[in-house]
């Protein structure tokens, strides 16, 4: 039996679509993967913060601690985010990072306020999320603020948050 292997890919999609078919005669299959990957990160929360951390250890700054506030705070905005498509820091409510914090009950200390890391894009890992803040001078200068010691950081499809901030 001979087996071909085809590969096609659409021009609007970058995943191949892998098709593989037997030879002539009873028993012979196409078998099809689909051509289009998922639109989700592929990066966890633990993840992007080992990252960050190692990039505030470069800038001799402490380890960011996670905070269950602050976490919520960037779970319900990269949710918000995910079904909303958003591509800035302000959520479908009009709320910024400092309310969506408030709103956990975080009591942020206000000189120095709150900081909120975003990416998006589909099958990214987590070092191609924090590459892309290290780029960034806004995205970047939070991370290595040492005045923040707490972080919450959420993924939601294709979204990733990370939210900063001290305690007052």
């Amino acid at each position: 039996m001979r087996t071909r292997i085809r590969r096609l890919c659409a021009a609007t999609c970058a995943a191949p679509l892998l098709v593989l078919a037997g030879a002539a005669g009873a028993g012979a299959a196409t078998v099809t993967v689909p051509a289009t990957t998922p639109n989700v990160l592929q990066a966890t929360p633990s993840e992007i913060l080992s990252l960050v951390n190692a990039e505030r250890e470069k800038a001799n700054c402490p380890a960011l601690k996670e905070n269950g506030d602050l976490t919520k705070a960037a779970q319900v905005f990269a949710d918000d985010a995910a079904k909303n498509n958003l591509t800035n820091h302000t959520g479908s409510d009009g709320s910024s990072a400092s309310q969506r914090v408030k709103d956990t009950g975080y009591n942020a200390n206000q000189s120095i306020g709150v900081g909120e890391n975003m990416a998006w894009g589909s099958s990214t890992d987590a070092k191609t999320v924090v590459d892309g803040w290290i780029k960034s001078p806004g995205h970047h200068g939070n991370m290595v603020n040492c005045s923040y010691v707490d972080t919450g950081v959420a993924v939601s499809g294709k979204y990733a948050v990370q939210v900063f901030a001290s305690p007052a």
